[in-house]
């Protein structure tokens, strides 16, 4: 029994608490009824969730069934629509309108096309719909039986739509099959009808889930309760017919599921879904043993289970409380100590430890105290250490280092600020730039920090000025400055670092001027190259001026040329005289890049350019033919060119092509043009002898040539004008003998995003 405690009063006496009505309860009859209070909602929602877990599983099971039955409807659909399909595919045949012999040709057609159905195909003609035409399951010219009235080749030509019919017992054949028909047209009009039966087997072949855990049997009605095709899905026999008025039961619904006799009479689980193709419906149903076995069983192993967990529970509950009442009875019987064995509490062991705690609370606390001024100590003297490392780096730093407050008042300076100020460190702490400067040079200082103090982020400028430190020249310095913040994360200033610059950017004008003179004297040794070449650049338009005019005295040859004659002669010489105002522009193009180091580009379609390019180097050929492949891409491939000097380069590398090839009998020209990331690519391969190894590192060098009479300049000119348009050409062996010329230019668009 529980002894009551004793109450202590102001008045200094004690007296026990007052009982209330009848004995009070044990601490172990409290602790049993708090567990009997949390198992039991335990065990209720143990059965709601096994009661939850059984309509789930029973709603699944429908689910599959269902989707099972929308898996062989769906089946069954595309074996129709194939069938359907491949009937309106040979309706179209040019044999059906060509009389007996095209019909001999569509009997062998017929055959052929649905021999992979095992089946046969029948062709009648509206004339005469009893009639069989083709029969391929027969001989052609054999005798053929006649049409079924009801069946689906009327029904095609009656309505001029598919039909399709559920088995028949068809004429000359011992066994019922389903047929399928279509109308055959001819201007709009049916003029006969297809059919083709169909095994029941092999419908209800296409029923059959090898991955499903539910359903017996599966089976095709036709309306009103006519079978089509049954299947057994578990082995035995095929279920016997659907009971009358099933169809009845599912009325127009395109998908459901029915509970009721199915098969055999037996109450079973039916889901069903209509072909649209045919308005056959597909059923797919299970047993009442099947059902449960998908819901109730898993249930009960639930419930079960659930039961199982509370039994556990209810026992180690029952446990703990045993082993914690073993303390507390020693507690209570005046043992005035913890007894060993049991649960150990921590309340209790807490309650022991308080007096101790109170007693040593004193020397606690003076030991916390001395560690905390032992931190503090630490604190100040890491510190005074940083302080005293931060000052010795900002005085020995070889920059310009200074400090401002929120009001821009130096705070803090560094000797090379002092020098460059020519000034004090005492004249510069505590006064504004407005106060130690001109007007205008401090409100450009000035400006910058009221950027930065407004939460500007790091700013970085150069500045020339001349500071009385150097007072007879004027310095760049490179100036980073960037917000200053407290403890508490408030901007509470700026700190600068100025970086004198004035000799590197004296050092970079000197080198830009080199660069200028170094790019002036390429520039002239590229007129000496290029003034050896003009010669060698001007013969193709020349040479195509000359051909031209030549043309034209030909056509123009006699007493009185005729009006074509004289249109091609004007065509001629029109080519001439762009040929010549061509020769002209290379020129131009040549004095304004000599004398401006430029060229004048625009959008350029590298494809029509090329092909520009093969036609002025037929012209130049006269009547030679010119064995030239071209694969060119004309779209897509726009750069910013100079079209004269691209098309300059283009002639150059054909004729070179064209004269490596001449006299072999397979020459291999052939022209490529190809998109390839952000760049256009030309290719100009030939396959002719190639080039020796120690001539292919060197081709694009100036006086390097493998012709007699060569001078070695082109290639390097056409170097010069693809480098200039900031593209790369190489020369690289070509598979098979010949060589590769590759040119690469940035595309249009890349240069524009750059």
């Amino acid at each position: 029994m529980v002894r009551p405690r004793l109450l202590w009063h102001e008045s200094g006496v004690t007296e026990r608490p007052k009982r209330t009505h009848g004995p009070a309860r044990s601490l172990r009859g409290h602790l049993l009824l708090l567990a009997a209070l949390l198992l039991l909602p335990a065990l209720m929602v143990g059965t709601l969730l096994a009661a939850e877990l059984a309509a789930r599983l029973k709603a699944d099971a429908e689910e599959i069934l269902a989707t099972n039955a929308r898996a062989g409807a769906l089946a069954v659909g595309r074996e129709l629509e194939s069938t359907v399909l491949l009937l309106g595919a040979l309706g179209t045949s040019p044999h059906l309108d060509r009389g007996a012999e095209g019909l001999e040709a569509f009997h062998r057609q017929a055959r052929e096309a649905v021999a992979p159905l095992e089946s046969f195909a029948v062709f009648a003609r509206r004339e005469e719909p009893s009639r069989q035409l083709v029969n391929t399951r027969l001989p052609f010219g054999a005798a053929l039986p006649t049409m079924l009235e009801n069946g689906a080749t009327y029904e095609a030509l009656r309505t001029g739509r598919p039909a399709f019919r559920p088995p028949q017992q068809l004429p000359m054949i011992e066994q019922e099959l389903a047929s399928i028909a279509v109308p055959v047209r001819r201007g709009g009009e049916v003029v006969g009808s297809l059919a083709l039966p169909i095994q029941p087997a092999r419908l209800a072949a296409l029923l059959r889930q090898p991955t499903s855990s539910l359903g017996s049997m599966a089976f095709i009605l036709a309306s009103p309760d006519v079978p089509v095709a049954s299947l057994s899905l578990r082995g035995g026999t095929v279920p016997a017919p659907v009971p009358a008025g099933f169809s009845a039961q599912i009325g127009a619904r395109m998908r459901g599921i029915l509970r009721g006799p199915g098969p055999g009479g037996q109450i079973m689980l039916m889901a069903f879904e209509r072909v649209p193709v045919s308005d056959w419906i597909v059923v797919l149903a299970a047993t009442r043993e099947e059902e449960r076995r998908v819901w109730l069983d898993p249930a009960l192993n639930s419930a079960a289970l659930v039961l199982l967990l509370i039994l556990v529970l209810a026992g180690i509950a029952g446990w703990v409380i045993h082993h914690l009442m073993r303390p507390l009875w020693g507690l209570t019987h005046g043992a005035g100590r913890l007894p060993a064995g049991g649960v150990r509490v921590a309340e209790f062991e807490a309650l022991a430890e308080a007096v101790v705690d109170a007693q040593n609370a004193p020397l606690r606390e003076a030991e916390a105290a001395r560690r905390a001024a032992d931190a503090n100590l630490i604190l100040a003297r890491d510190a005074e250490n940083d302080r005293l490392l931060l000052r010795s780096i900002v005085q020995s730093a070889p920059e310009a280092i200074f400090v401002k407050d929120t009001e821009l008042r130096y705070v803090l300076v560094n000797p090379v600020l002092i020098r460059i100020r020519g000034s004090t460190e005492e004249a510069l702490l505590g006064r504004t730039d407005t106060e130690l400067m001109s007007a205008e040079l401090a409100d450009n200082f000035n400006q910058s920090d009221r950027v930065i103090l407004a939460g500007g982020g790091v700013q970085e400028y150069e500045t020339t000025v001349a500071f009385p430190g150097h007072p007879h020249e004027a310095r760049t310095y490179l100036t980073v400055k960037a917000p200053w913040t407290d403890a508490a994360g408030k901007i509470a200033g700026i700190v600068a670092v100025a970086h004198d610059v004035t000799q590197r950017r004296a050092t970079e004008a000197r080198l830009r001027d080199a660069e200028e003179a170094m790019r002036r004297i390429s520039r002239a040794d590229t007129l000496a190259a290029m003034s050896l070449g003009v010669a060698h650049e001007l013969n193709q338009p020349l040479t195509a001026t000359a051909n031209f005019l030549r043309a034209g005295m030909r056509w123009l040859q006699g007493e009185q040329p005729d009006a074509q004659r004289i249109l091609a002669a004007r065509e001629a010489m029109q080519e001439a005289a762009a040929q010549a105002l061509r020769a002209g522009e290379i020129l131009r193009r040549l004095r304004d890049f000599i004398g401006r180091g430029e060229t004048e580009q625009h959008l350029v379609s590298l494809g029509p350019l090329v092909a520009d390019g093969v036609a002025l180097v037929s012209a130049a050929r006269g009547a030679l033919p010119l064995p030239i492949t071209l694969d060119l891409a004309v779209s897509g491939c726009m750069v910013m060119a100079d079209e004269v000097q691209l098309q300059q380069v283009f002639v150059n590398l054909l004729r070179n092509a064209i004269e490596a090839t001449e006299g072999l009998a397979e020459r291999g020209l052939t022209v490529t043009l190809r998109r390839e990331g952000r760049q256009a690519v030309l290719r100009f391969a030939d396959a002719g002898p190639g080039l020796p190894a120690e001539v292919m590192e060197r081709l694009f060098q100036p006086f390097v040539t493998t012709k007699e009479a060569g001078m070695g300049i082109g290639l390097s000119i056409c170097r010069a004008i693809i480098e200039a348009h900031g593209g790369q050409i190489d020369a690289n062996p070509r598979a098979g003998g010949g060589t590769v010329i590759r040119i690469a230019l940035p595309l249009a668009e890349a240069m524009l995003a750059a």
